[in-house]
């Protein structure tokens, strides 16, 4: 990545020749990269009101995560309980880093034997830790099973797509909503996978440097970022985008966000398409005009 820092005038000059396009709102912005928009939408822009399916599909979605966030706070509190162990029980624990092993075979330990005041206490959290991980193991395994049968009730076709996990569909169909209210270059902007100018007058054969974008919608951008690491092991034509980004000067993180940006169309254009699928299905059956 190139440290250089622009010229104001040259900055000026670059912003006044690059193309604008359209926020999500509907009002002109300027476009974070020249080529971030190869092509316009001819989708309407207007989206409309969350259905009742979509609203189901967000409560259920944001259950799941309510339920990882308490999971991870209790593993972590039993990791701390776990190191704070007298070291005879410790060395009866299987040797890995992993908290669930640990406390199933902490569960199987002599519980005739008798340990002083703050050993017993922490045996006693760490029991009530497992019953309760184990809860919200058996309610996450239901959750997703909403998920699953919400999302095959939508119609998304965005499941076809290689790196993209049921649960990836549903917190897409949640977080983006309706798609038409973006153009391609503003679904790169909302979830930060089209990048920003980093520096100008590069020099001959060199390629034009954009730098990492911290903002937009982060968790649509973990999605294209698992996305295309799965595709890069498994899919000739990501393998293909990626190594000519390469073979260009590009670096590693370069290429692979080329490659997510190049992801962020293909995720938007197959929103669209399946939302006119689902309109052309809404519609009325048209009678035959008789000759």
């Amino acid at each position: 990545m190139c440290a250089r820092t622009a010229h104001p005038a040259l900055i000026a000059r670059a912003s006044a020749a690059s193309p604008t396009c359209s926020t999500a709102s509907g009002s002109p912005a300027r476009c974070s990269l020249t080529r971030c928009c190869p092509r316009r939408s001819s989708a309407p822009a207007r989206s409309r009101a969350p259905t009742e399916r979509h609203q189901l599909l967000a409560l259920w979605h944001n259950r799941r995560r309510s339920i990882l966030t308490s999971r991870q706070h209790l593993v972590n509190e039993a990791e701390y309980l776990l190191c704070e162990l007298p070291l005879e029980l410790r060395e009866q624990l299987p040797d890995t880093k992993a908290v669930k092993p640990r406390l199933a075979a902490l569960e199987r330990r002599n519980r005739r034997r008798r340990y002083d005041a703050p050993t017993k206490l922490r045996l006693q959290l760490l029991d009530g830790y497992r019953t309760q991980i184990k809860a919200l193991d058996l309610e996450e395994k239901q959750v997703v099973a909403q998920l699953d049968a919400l999302v095959d009730q939508s119609g998304s076709t965005l499941g076809d797509l290689s790196g993209l996990s049921t649960r990836s569909v549903a917190e897409l169909l949640v977080e983006v909503g309706d798609a038409r209210r973006f153009t391609e270059g503003g679904f790169a902007r909302f979830n930060a996978s089209a990048p920003l100018p980093a520096s100008t007058a590069e020099g001959p054969g060199e390629p034009v440097r954009h730098r990492y974008n911290p903002g937009g919608n982060r968790r649509v951008n973990a999605i294209l970022h698992r996305m295309a690491v799965t595709q890069l092991r498994c899919e000739p034509r990501a393998q293909r985008i990626y190594a000519n980004a390469r073979a260009n000067g590009h670096t590693k993180k370069e290429a692979r966000r080329i490659l997510k940006r190049h992801l962020s169309d293909v995720i938007y254009r197959r929103m669209i398409r399946d939302l006119a699928a689902a309109d052309r299905a809404s519609l009325p059956d048209q009678p035959l005009l008789a000759a």
